[in-house]
């Protein structure tokens, strides 16, 4: 099972877009805004800006976090508690998001173009290296049972070792070496749009996170239940 980058931040962004009115656009500011309220869930900026209230933000930055969920709740085996973990989970990662907005250059056609610092933290490929060393040992945990697991309470044991195993790689995550990209906010029809393939990059950049769940979708002996 292969994990599509979701972009987190293209889900709040593209809903935080704003109509050119005549006043210089602060895009640092505005990509500062964005993005902390992206990852971080920090809706100060935001606020501040004007571009919502902290109510707007909160919910933005919740269906943020639900299209990362969305992949998770159609793969593996979630109980309520277990959905939350991952929501939890997830939240903690985000915030560790390691990144500086830069000074953001105007261009001719009115757009700018915003250098982002950032350093790329090693999360998921650390945990997924755990993950699958311990679903090894499932069937024979299982095989020693005295009542045969179900295939859901199977898929459930591996969904938790997976939990496990981010919550032990974001307590121990570390992070590359110091790097460079940019962002265009493009003026489209009037108004400033951060570059859809730019934020698909940043979050690329950002985070290990075009990763391969191997067994996720079968049983630990790779029985295929899909």
């Amino acid at each position: 099972m292969k994990r599509k980058i979701s972009v987190i931040a293209i889900c709040v962004i593209l809903c935080g877009m704003l109509a050119a009115c005549g006043k210089e656009l602060d895009a640092r500011g505005y990509l500062q805004a964005m993005l902390d309220l992206s990852y971080k869930g920090d809706s100060a900026a935001y606020v501040e800006m004007e571009l919502g209230t902290a109510e707007d933000a909160a919910a933005l930055y919740e269906r943020g976090i639900n299209s990362e969920m969305s992949f998770f709740k159609e793969k593996l085996n979630m109980s309520e508690e277990l959905e939350a973990d991952f929501r939890s989970l997830f939240k903690d990662i985000y915030a560790k998001a390691k990144y500086t907005v830069g000074a953001a250059k105007k261009q001719k056609d009115g757009s700018f173009v915003v250098e982002i610092t950032y350093e790329r933290l090693k999360v998921f490929e650390p945990a997924l290296t755990v993950y699958n060393e311990r679903i090894a040992g499932l069937p024979e945990a299982w095989a020693a049972m005295e009542t045969s697991p179900t295939q859901e309470e199977m898929l459930e044991d591996m969904t938790e070792i997976l939990r496990d195993a981010l919550r032990e790689s974001i307590d121990s995550a570390a992070y590359e070496a110091q790097e460079t990209l940019t962002i265009r906010i493009e003026l489209i029809d009037n108004v400033y749009t951060p570059n859809t393939q730019d934020v698909i990059s940043l979050e690329k950049a950002l985070f290990d996170s075009d990763y391969s769940l191997e067994n996720a979708e079968g049983s630990a002996d790779g029985t295929n239940r899909s």
